[in-house]
């Protein structure tokens, strides 16, 4: 009753609800067609419970899932980044075979956003589609290749990262990038400047062997 009410607040409680019983190990998958209803709503709080839910339980209600697709792709046009960045993270954690080229579609469109925070959301995307379709490797690595053309430290840092996971022998790709990256690596995480340092470590040795052969 909650779900179907026309109040977001009455929906917030039933997905807070939802979560409380999903940690105590309870089995809330029966709510599925109720959840998915309400993946269209404006609330920021109950859109992203909403999210949670249907990727956690997509796979075993993969057709009630898809019905969510349009909902997604109509939040990836969205005029806030936070929804946008929701919205591709939710997409590329389907784990919905007949979806995933829809997926990469959107992918496409993402890593061109005009928001650092919707392009960082398609860097951690990437190394999530790349684990369900590894055959569109080489699709995925171009994408990789222009994310590491960013200035902003976030997205470089989520960019590295991704390349850490899908192509790590592809030095080729940092040839033009390594000073700045290097120029940026203050500015990273710490998580990132450990993903960075090893594969920068790695990047120079490769580059002294290649020398030193030649």
């Amino acid at each position: 009753q909650l779900l179907d009410s026309n109040q977001e607040k009455n929906k917030l409680e039933a997905m807070k609800r939802l979560f409380a019983l999903m940690t105590m190990g309870r089995d809330v998958s029966a709510f599925f067609p109720d959840v998915v209803k309400n993946v269209i709503v404006d609330s920021m709080e109950v859109k992203k419970l909403v999210y949670m839910y249907l990727v956690t339980h997509s796979e075993d209600n993969q057709e009630l899932a898809l019905l969510s697709i349009n909902s997604f792709q109509k939040d990836l046009k969205h005029q806030s980044q936070r929804v946008r960045a929701n919205a591709m993270r939710a997409m590329a954690s389907l784990r919905i075979p007949v979806v995933m080229p829809l997926i990469i579609r959107a992918l496409k469109t993402v890593v061109k956003d005009s928001s650092s925070y919707v392009r960082r959301a398609a860097a951690s995307s990437i190394v999530k589609i790349y684990k369900n379709t590894p055959e569109e490797k080489e699709l995925l690595v171009g994408m990789i290749a222009h994310l590491l053309t960013s200035r902003e430290p976030e997205v470089l840092c989520s960019s590295i990262y991704a390349f850490s996971q899908v192509c790590p022998d592809r030095y080729d790709l940092l040839h033009e990038h390594f000073r700045h990256i290097c120029e940026l690596l203050a500015d990273f995480t710490e998580w990132g400047q450990i993903v960075a340092l090893d594969i920068l470590l790695r990047y120079s040795r490769h580059l002294h062997r290649y020398h030193r052969c030649s």
